[in-house]
């Protein structure tokens, strides 16, 4: 299953992550450490998932890795 990952807030600090079909599956918080935390939704298919990487980068591999599929960050402009 695909992931999409897209910034919420203005912070910078937390992304949703929803499905191709818009089916939210948790959020990454990047923490005061700078850790970058999976935070999985309660009936998603993350709950095994490791919760805590070093980069964004890191947790979104292990999410693409768990869910079989690709993770990428929602290509919105940025601008």
């Amino acid at each position: 299953m695909d992931i999409v990952v897209t910034p919420t807030g203005t912070d910078g600090t937390s992304w949703g992550l929803k499905d191709r079909l818009g089916r939210s599956l948790g959020a990454i918080e990047q923490d005061v450490g700078g850790l970058f935390q999976i935070v999985p939704d309660p009936n998603s298919n993350l709950k095994s998932v490791t919760r805590t990487h070093p980069t964004l980068s890191d947790a979104m591999t292990a999410i693409a890795s768990r869910m079989q599929g690709e993770c990428a960050l929602d290509s919105q402009d940025w601008g």
